[in-house]
């Protein structure tokens, strides 16, 4: 019979005169007030090594970061008559250029006809955009930003950096590294569902 390979004692910390206790970890997880805000709350969590212990934590605290983020940038945003949906679907036109249309811009960046037809409706109906048929399929409408949309999109780059600039505070780039491995490894694996 094969012999097992010992794995090392977990340390435990020891408090003079007490039974010997596992060591406990902070952790955070999310909470919803009274009122109904959304926060995170610190809790004393005994560390057993298994995944599973901040598996849920972490998917939490990820959906809770992204939704607080979302909210201060459509707070910020309102200054300049947008919103975070009507800033991403901007972008995106501006990254993939002239070139794209209605229905190649919702497979990008993940959203569905409906939902985009609506924006880019909205957009194209203050000015920001136009949607023309292309060299090929005259139904598949390219998009292209008007020359009011330049500086808007100005104002809203000042605005999104200032944002980030406040968020990111503090954090290391080494940090945002692994942040990013890990977001990576999470597309990763959704794709692979």
């Amino acid at each position: 019979m094969a012999e097992r390979k010992r794995q090392p004692a977990r340390r435990t910390a020891r408090v003079p005169g007490a039974a010997s206790k596992k060591v406990a970890s902070i952790r955070w997880m999310p909470d919803v007030s009274q009122s109904g805000e959304l926060f995170l709350r610190r809790t004393d969590q005994p560390e057993t090594g298994a995944v599973e212990d901040m598996r849920y934590p972490f998917s939490q605290g990820l959906t809770f970061v992204a939704r607080r983020w979302r909210n201060l940038m459509n707070e910020e945003l309102r200054a300049v008559n947008q919103s975070q949906a009507r800033w991403g679907v901007l972008y995106w036109i501006t990254v993939f250029g002239d070139t794209v249309n209605q229905t190649e811009l919702a497979d990008r960046i993940g959203v569905e006809q409906p939902t985009l037809g609506r924006v880019l409706r909205d957009l194209e109906a203050e000015g920001l955009i136009t949607r023309s048929s292309g060299s090929g399929d005259r139904r598949a409408k390219v998009i292209r930003f008007t020359a009011a949309a330049k500086p808007l999109m100005r104002q809203i780059n000042s605005i999104q950096e200032r944002v980030r600039a406040q968020l990111l505070d503090g954090i290391a780039p080494k940090d945002l590294a692994v942040c990013m491995a890990v977001f990576a490894k999470i597309l990763s694996n959704l794709d692979r569902s």
